[in-house]
């Protein structure tokens, strides 16, 4: 309604006064039928990527995305655009139609100062302005946002997980036309206001070395719902901002970086997962809030989300973890039944079916093998009764005659002592530090709380070389919380 009211409150004043000016108009792709769709689709985005962080941190990021977007879309007010940053591990920037921006805090922990910050916005923003995310929404279907994240077994006839969903659906699936046309208008709003233009090149080789933080290799990247699955990063794309950059005639590092402040706005920032969600720890998730925990096979990548856990084995295996109700007067039989029909279209008519109990809590597993889209796979769906209508789940899914390898996995769920719900700890933080005389890149990195590959991982993050270190310069760690 206070739309409708400003509206025509302002056409009165036109009728009155004439012709509006041009920085009156309304800004590029922030139009009401714009905004009303990136509304719709907010509290979704929001569900699925961990909710909002707000804070001195959310402040900065807003101010700098704020100068950006005023640059985007000339006449923009206070407000017009929405900025948010997400409370998720995977990094991550998107936007939806009507000037609603997002960045993950997993991809500001990848940035190194705020020059780096605007290129990620400006490209965002550049998306909103020539109205991409419009146009790719007529593809996508907002309805598989809602898909339950306990049917998510890709690969066969399956629903995509939430966050997948919107990372590599409605939010995305720009052409290549489309990225590169973001990526000249962010280079251009940036160097606009006098940032480094440079600083979008330097951005993408950040991204290119998120894995090696996050696992200690850059052998395979993440396979959720992170920048690359909406943002494609080839070598052509890197050199073709270096050229534009070149083009612009600054010469670089002569443009703003604002290293101290971006890093000061980032110290003390979660890294990896927030402790309230639940921790992965190499193939194992605890969750010490709720009182679980659960250890999947050697070798399987977790990601852990709001909605669900998804694990990934080497060899295709994969499950998905998720919570669940149990229907009012209804019994494991009708959860499991429910699952099987958001997965299958139905119970298999082979359906195998195993009551048991598993660390003391009644369970009912069934299994079956089904065929999707990529053939022939074996399928289950184990349900765990936990506490009056609460419910826990595992979807699986594996190559034909290896569902059992999961067997180990169904059988380490369980509920945690409160040693063991104690020792999961507070998490990791981003924590800035001052290089002093004597410090060096091996001293620092052994400051990392990793098991390994801490000096790789620690080069990563930083995006320097193994290199003297400056004293006085700014660096960041990941250590507990």
């Amino acid at each position: 309604m206070r739309r409708i009211r400003t509206l025509v409150t302002a056409a009165l004043v036109a009728a009155m006064a004439g012709p509006v000016p041009p920085a009156q108009a309304q800004p590029a792709g922030l139009s009401a039928a714009e905004r009303a769709q990136g509304a719709r689709v907010r509290e979704q985005i929001l569900r699925e990527f961990g909710g909002s962080i707000e804070g001195p941190l959310a402040d900065y990021v807003r101010q700098v995305g704020q100068r950006v977007a005023q640059v985007a879309s000339p006449g923009t007010r206070p407000g017009d655009y929405t900025i948010t940053v997400l409370d998720s591990p995977i990094p991550n920037a998107m936007a939806t139609p009507g000037g609603y921006l997002y960045v993950t805090r997993g991809l500001l922990a990848m940035m190194n100062d705020e020059a780096e910050l605007a290129s990620v916005l400006g490209h965002e923003a550049g998306h909103v302005a020539a109205r991409h995310s419009a146009r790719s929404q007529r593809r996508a279907t907002l309805a598989t946002i809602g898909a339950v994240a306990a049917t998510v077994l890709t690969g066969s006839d399956l629903v995509g997980a939430g966050a997948q969903v919107l990372g590599a659906g409605v939010l995305g699936q720009f052409s290549q036309k489309q990225e590169y046309e973001a990526d000249t208008l962010g280079l251009r709003y940036m160097t606009q206001l006098g940032y480094d233009p440079f600083a979008t090149a330097s951005m993408l080789a950040a991204l290119g070395r998120a894995q090696i933080v996050e696992r200690g290799t850059s052998a395979e990247r993440n396979r959720g719902a992170s920048w690359f699955s909406t943002h494609p990063l080839t070598e052509a794309r890197v050199a073709r901002a270096e050229k534009l950059a070149a083009e612009t005639g600054v010469a670089p590092g002569s443009g703003r970086r604002n290293r101290d402040a971006f890093l000061a706005a980032i110290d003390g920032m979660t890294w990896g997962d927030a402790p309230e969600q639940g921790l992965v720890s190499g193939s194992s998730f605890r969750h010490a809030k709720l009182g679980f925990g659960f250890d999947a096979p050697a070798g399987f990548r977790l990601q852990n989300s709001p909605s669900a856990v998804q694990g990934v084995g080497p060899d295709g295996s994969r499950f998905v973890f998720s919570g669940t109700r149990i229907p009012p007067g209804g019994t494991l039989d009708d959860v499991a039944r429910d699952a099987w029909r958001q997965v299958a279209g139905g119970v298999p008519g082979n359906v195998q079916v195993n009551r048991t109990r598993v660390n003391g809590l009644e369970t009912l597993d069934t299994r079956a093998r089904v065929s999707g889209r990529q053939g022939v796979v074996d399928a289950g769906i184990t349900v765990y009764r936990w506490d009056g209508d609460g419910a826990f789940l595992f979807a699986t899914q594996a190559p034909p005659g290896r569902l059992a390898t999961l067997d180990p996995l169904i059988a380490s769920f369980r509920r945690l002592s409160r040693e063991e719900a104690r020792a999961v700890g507070r998490g990791l933080r981003v924590e800035v530090v001052t290089v002093r005389p004597g410090d060096t890149v091996q001293s620092l990195a052994r400051r990392m709380a990793f098991p390994d590959n801490q000096l790789a991982r620690f080069l990563a993050l930083n995006g320097i070389e193994n290199r003297p270190l400056v004293p006085g310069e700014k660096l960041k760690l990941i250590v507990n919380g």
